[in-house]
């Protein structure tokens, strides 16, 4: 899939959020890293996907992750994403600085009202586990969630990313979403 935000871009995003957390503390200690691990007594590979041209961030070689190109129109991306996406499987060796932005973006979400409006929400996927910050609505830093928002706005301006953004809004039960910006 063409990438339209370039390697820079990219690289403003992750100084963005390079030190950006939830909380003051490892949110990690709360679910012993539960988004991180390949679930017990389960076939389920835990892993994320990239957004187009995120993939410039990374070296293939890495051995936090096994890299997969998969198929767009195989999953529930928007229907003008052709090609493949890049999916990295988790191998639990990974170090924070080396997280792809999913993970950087996680617990939270962007979420875009019918008139296009940016919030950022609590992520309302289901989950094969339990994040405490979105059982309890835990307080989330208020400087992690401006940078989650300045993050997206420089995403938003890729209509790919855009587009599924769009398509994840729409998706959404508005019951479950959780605006904190």
């Amino acid at each position: 899939m063409p990438a339209f935000l370039t390697k820079e871009d990219y690289t403003k995003i992750y100084e963005l959020l390079a030190d950006s957390t939830p909380l003051a503390e490892d949110c990690g200690q709360l679910c012993q890293n539960a988004c991180c691990k390949v679930i017990p007594n389960s076939n389920l590979e835990m892993g994320i996907y990239l957004y187009p041209g995120e993939e410039v961030m990374f070296e293939r070689t890495n051995d936090a992750f096994s890299w997969h190109k998969q198929a767009a129109s195989d999953y529930d991306f928007p229907s003008d994403w052709t090609g493949t996406v890049d999916f990295l499987y988790c191998l639990g060796n990974c170090q924070r600085v080396n997280r792809p932005l999913q993970c950087r973006f996680f617990p939270l979400a962007a979420h875009l009202t019918e008139d296009d409006k940016l919030q950022i929400i609590f992520e309302t996927w289901d989950l094969p586990y339990t994040c405490p910050l979105i059982e309890d609505r835990m307080p989330i830093l208020p400087e992690y969630i401006a940078n989650i928002y300045a993050a997206y706005s420089i995403l938003l301006s890729d209509p790919k990313i855009k587009a599924l953004i769009k398509h994840d809004s729409i998706q959404r039960n508005l019951d479950d979403v959780y605006v904190l910006y």
